[in-house]
C-alpha cells in the first residue's frame, strides 16, 4: 500500500510534509493551491501537538495491568477490535506506523475530523485524507481505549490482504501505556509502569527515542555493528526479520561478502515492476550492554527512514516490552544462548502478479533456482492445487499450508520447501 510506505519514510512530522508534496507533482496549479492550504492547517496542527496527544487514544491507568490473548497470521500480529457494536474485526498490531482504518469502518464509526493527512496515490497523485477521531474501541473485549485518532484510508486489497482487510492499530494507540508481548504465549499485558509486569529484571534493556512533532510514536533503537552505530525502527507490522539498508553497511565499515546467500525478488510500484535482492549478513551485534550473533538481511531502501527494520521475524524471539514514559525497550529473549534464531527461506515466494500467480521470489542457488526456475512465470498449481483461477480469499487459505512444490505454466514443478538456515552466512 503506497500510502502506508510513505508514511513510513516521511514520516508524519511537520519536516516531512515536504518529503511526501515533493514525491510527486500535483497534476494542476488548482490541486498545488487546495494542497498549501491543507499543509498550512497540517503545519498548525503539528504546532499544536504538545497540547493535543494528551487529549486523545486514552487508557485508563486504574483499570491496568489488562492481558489478552492475540494470533499471529504469518509473522504479524492480530487482535480483535471493537468499535462499540459488538463486532470483532481482525486488526493488526503495528508499532511501526499509525492507526488506519477502512473508509466503511470511518464513516459507520467515526467522529470528528481532527485534521486532513496527505498522502500519495499510484502514479504519483496527492491525495488528503481524513483523520478522525473514535469514541471508543475495545480490544480483544478487554482493553478500552477511548477517543482513538486513526486515519481513514486503509486500502482492503494490497501486500497485508490475507491479515486484515480492517486495518492497523498503530504506535499512537499505544503511546499511553506499557505494552509487553510475549510471542511465546501469544499475549499482550498492557500496564500503567514496568513495576506491574515480570520479564523485565533480566531483560536487555535498550533505550528508543520518536519524533517529538510526529503523531505516531515508533521507537527508534540504536544497535552497535562494526566500528559504529546504526539505527533500526522497532516494526512489529513488518514481516521481516532485523533488515539494514545496503549503503548502511558501508556507515560501519563493513560489507557484504562476495558469496553472500541471495534471494533475488519483484515488487512493484507507481512506476512498475523491479527486480529486488535480499542478501543475508550474520555478525555480533550490540544490544545494549548485551552481544548477540544476528543474521541481517540487506537491500536496498528496506527502511526508508531508518539504516534498518527490527521486524516481526526477528522481535518474535523476544518478550518485547516498550515504555514510552521512560522511552525504554525491553528484550527478554525466548532461546538459549546468544545466537538469535532465524527462519529458513522459502526455496520459491508466490504472489499475485496482475490477475495470475506467479513466481515473485526465488533463493539463488536453492533447489528451484537450480533447476531452472525464473522470476515472473506464472504458476498454474501448488502442491498439487490448481491455482490458475483463484480467489484472494482461496489463495490466503492455501498459505497457511506450507508451499511444498510449485507448477508454472510450462507444466513443470519445482521443489518450493524452506531452506532452514538460508540467510546465515557463518555456523
Amino acid at each position: 500500500m503506497t500510502s502506508l510506505f510513505l508514511y513510513r519514510r516521511c514520516g508524519l512530522h511537520a519536516a516531512a510534509i515536504a518529503c511526501l508534496l515533493a514525491a510527486a507533482p500535483a497534476a494542476s496549479q488548482e490541486q498545488t493551491e487546495e494542497d498549501k492550504q491543507k499543509l498550512e492547517a497540517f503545519l498548525k496542527f503539528q504546532a499544536n501537538l504538545p497540547s493535543f496527544l494528551p487529549t486523545v487514544n486514552l487508557i485508563n491507568a486504574e483499570a491496568l495491568p489488562i492481558t489478552f490473548p492475540f494470533r499471529m497470521v504469518g509473522e504479524q500480529i492480530v487482535v480483535d477490535v471493537d468499535f462499540g457494536d459488538g463486532v470483532a474485526r481482525p486488526f493488526m498490531l503495528d508499532t511501526g506506523a499509525p492507526t488506519f482504518v477502512t473508509e466503511e469502518i470511518g464513516d459507520e464509526h467515526g467522529g470528528e475530523t481532527v485534521i486532513e493527512m496527505v498522502t500519495i496515490a499510484g502514479g504519483g497523485v496527492i491525495e488528503w485524507s481524513p483523520m478522525v477521531k473514535f469514541p471508543s474501541v475495545t480490544i480483544a473485549g478487554a482493553l478500552e481505549i477511548t477517543d482513538v485518532t486513526g486515519g481513514v484510508n486503509w486500502a482492503t486489497e494490497g501486500p497485508f490482504y490475507c491479515i486484515t482487510r480492517n486495518g492497523l492499530i498503530g504506535s499512537q494507540a499505544m503511546r499511553n501505556a506499557v505494552w509487553q508481548i510475549h510471542y511465546g504465549n501469544e499475549e499482550i499485558t498492557v500496564a500503567a509502569t514496568v513495576d506491574q509486569l515480570d520479564h523485565i529484571s533480566d531483560a536487555i534493556a535498550l533505550p528508543f527515542t520518536v519524533k517529538e512533532d510526529g503523531l505516531s510514536p515508533t521507537p527508534w533503537v540504536e544497535l552497535g555493528l562494526g566500528d559504529g552505530k546504526l539505527v533500526f525502527i522497532v516494526d512489529t507490522g513488518g514481516g521481516v526479520p532485523l533488515t539494514i539498508n545496503s549503503e548502511a553497511l558501508a556507515k560501519v565499515g563493513l560489507e557484504l561478502p562476495e558469496d553472500a546467500p541471495v534471494a533475488a525478488g519483484i515488487s512493484s510500484g507507481a512506476g512498475g515492476d523491479f527486480d529486488t535482492a535480499l542478501a543475508g549478513f550474520t555478525a555480533p551485534m550490540m544490544f545494549g550492554d548485551a552481544e548477540l550473533l544476528t543474521t541481517a538481511v540487506v537491500g536496498d531502501g528496506l527502511a526508508p527512514t531508518t539504516d534498518g527494520n527490527m521486524g516481526a521475524s526477528f522481535l518474535k524471539n523476544f518478550i518485547v516490552t516498550l515504555d514510552w514514559s521512560s522511552q525504554t525497550m525491553y528484550l527478554e529473549p525466548l532461546f538459549e544462548g546468544d545466537r538469535v534464531p532465524l527462519p529458513g527461506a522459502a526455496s520459491v515466494g508466490v504472489g499475485f502478479h496482475g490477475d495470475d500467480l506467479a513466481v515473485t521470489s526465488i533463493a539463488k542457488s536453492g533447489p528451484a533456482d537450480e533447476a531452472g526456475l525464473t522470476l515472473g512465470e506464472v504458476v498454474i498449481a501448488i502442491n498439487g492445487t490448481d491455482v490458475t483461477d483463484i480467489s484472494a480469499d482461496a489463495f490466503c487459505e492455501l498459505k497457511k499450508t506450507p508451499f511444498e512444490t510449485v507448477t508454472t505454466a510450462s507444466d513443470q514443478s519445482y521443489d518450493a520447501g524452506m531452506i532452514e538456515g538460508f540467510f546465515d552466512t557463518q555456523e
